[in-house]
């Protein structure tokens, strides 16, 4: 196949088998300014082999280091060689403090939490010292191996308690993405319901499961939520999803921002 220009390369379908890529997702990682394929004069996209090494190297930076697309677009440089606009927080030094002395409690080694959640030591060492790239399923990782849940890890809510939460004052909890949880119940309780925005795109970035049950409800956009080796399901405005937190899930927003309630319970997200 023979883009624009007379260039040779591959099909969206070859390099999704040649990669075991789906190719939805290489169209997510296009729109997430990670690749830019070339055109055939129809239209098609051309993969060249410059682009299938960057897209194996991509895929190994999800799998084996759980970087998110705004952290890779950091150590890669974006598709369009644009450099990453600034605006989405790192993760905090107090929350990489907070993760440091949580993991120093369930005394562990960095070699040991490497271990148990996949994550590479290194990727483990950076978030500690303050640096980005924290996935929702990363930090859910992280924070079931230490036995607590992600309020925890953001210090969210852990001195509030008010049966009023205002609009303005929910505890925040924020990921690298832009994908926010904002807390509409503080202090002990048996639901932990949360506001949830997430931008056109984005997501977990990956499964993760949990003890207890889960419901959805969509105001604005579209959620997408994959339970695994089950189903993928499209949740739209006015649509409830309700199921097991132990089935490993993942969820990300479609071509508009979305906006919703995501209830877990009992709170151990």
């Amino acid at each position: 196949m023979a883009a624009k220009g007379g260039v040779v390369g591959f099909s969206i379908g070859e390099v999704s088998q040649a990669l075991g890529l789906a190719p939805q997702t290489l169209r997510l990682w296009e729109k997430e300014r990670l690749i830019r394929p070339g055109r055939t004069e129809r239209g098609y996209r051309v993969y060249t082999e410059p682009d299938v090494d960057r897209l194996r190297k991509i895929k190994r930076l999800r799998k084996s280091e759980g970087l998110n697309f705004a952290a890779i677009r950091k150590q890669i440089g974006a598709a369009d060689g644009e450099p990453e606009i600034a605006g989405a927080p790192d993760l905090s030094n107090t929350t990489g403090e907070r993760l440091r002395r949580l993991r120093l409690k369930a005394h562990k080694t960095l070699k040991d939490v490497s271990e148990t959640t996949g994550l590479s030591i290194s990727f483990i060492s950076a978030l500690e010292r303050g640096g980005s790239g924290a996935s929702v399923a990363s930090l859910r990782l992280l924070a079931e191996t230490y036995g607590v849940n992600m309020r925890e890890v953001f210090g969210a809510d852990l001195d509030q308690s008010s049966p009023l939460v205002r609009r303005e004052e929910r505890p925040v909890m924020s990921w690298d993405n832009d994908v926010r949880f904002e807390e509409m119940a503080t202090g002990e309780k048996v639901m932990d319901p949360s506001y949830i925005r997430i931008p056109p795109g984005a997501g977990s970035e990956g499964f993760y499961s949990h003890s207890g049950e889960e419901f959805i409800y969509v105001i604005s956009g579209t959620l997408h939520v994959e339970l695994k080796d089950q189903e993928v399901y499209s949740v739209e405005p006015g649509d409830t999803l309700y199921f097991h937190s132990t089935v490993p899930h993942r969820w990300w927003a479609g071509d508009e921002p979305v906006e919703g309630i995501y209830v877990n319970t009992p709170p151990t997200f």
